[in-house]
């Protein structure tokens, strides 16, 4: 199945679009490839955001803290560990 596209236009500042063409002539990319690799990174970067985000509020509502963390990663492995040892 054929990639549909929309094509999409926006105004950025004079000195960024500078650095836009800078940058995508240093990695050997088109415009729209710089772009869409950009915009594509920071949906990504905003899902994992709201992935940490929403661990925080969890943790927090549990009463789980930073140090807690690496002892609850332990003890987790350590159970993970003996299930398939008892499936073995």
């Amino acid at each position: 199945m054929p990639q549909t596209t929309k094509t999409i236009t926006f105004s950025l500042p004079s000195d960024m679009a500078e650095q836009v063409d800078e940058e995508m002539k240093r990695q050997g990319q088109s415009r729209d490839e710089f772009l869409q690799d950009a915009v594509a990174r920071h949906i990504k970067e905003c899902k994992w955001e709201e992935i940490f985000r929403y661990g925080h509020e969890q943790a927090k509502k549990m009463g789980i803290k930073p140090e807690d963390v690496p002892r609850l990663v332990e003890e987790y492995r350590a159970e993970v560990s003996a299930a398939r040892a008892k499936g073995r």
